[in-house]
């Protein structure tokens, strides 16, 4: 039970460490496409540190709550909704793949470096 107890809390306090480095990489950032991934990715990683909260305080005080029979079930409303945030921040990405992806430029300058490798040698 110590164990347990030991492992939640220090899970809860890199968790809480990790939304605060969120919050000042977050603040360094101007307004635009990555601010608002690194503002989606700040909500999945809270719903998960609420369930880490949770779960914690469960494990210290040895509560039980039963809503309906649900027993230990509404604690993961919290990891359902951070899938959800998951789901958006993943959204989020692609539309950055999109505005900043240069795949295509990439394969146009590899092919221009292999028709002429001179100019490669010389760097």
């Amino acid at each position: 039970m110590v164990h347990l107890v030991v492992v939640s809390v220090t899970t809860v306090i890199f968790g809480i460490a990790s939304l605060l480095l969120i919050s000042r990489a977050r603040n360094r950032l101007s307004d635009g496409s990555i601010r608002k991934y690194m503002d989606n990715f700040a909500i999945c990683l809270a719903f998960i540190v609420i369930f880490s909260v949770w779960q914690t305080t469960r494990s210290i005080f040895g509560i039980n709550i039963n809503v309906e029979g649900l027993g230990t079930y509404p604690e993961y409303i919290f990891i359902v909704l951070a899938y959800l945030a998951f789901i958006v921040a993943s959204y989020r990405v692609l539309k950055i793949s999109e505005e900043f992806g240069f795949k295509e430029n990439g394969r146009e300058i590899e092919k221009i470096i292999r028709q002429n490798p001179q100019k490669k040698k010389k760097r």
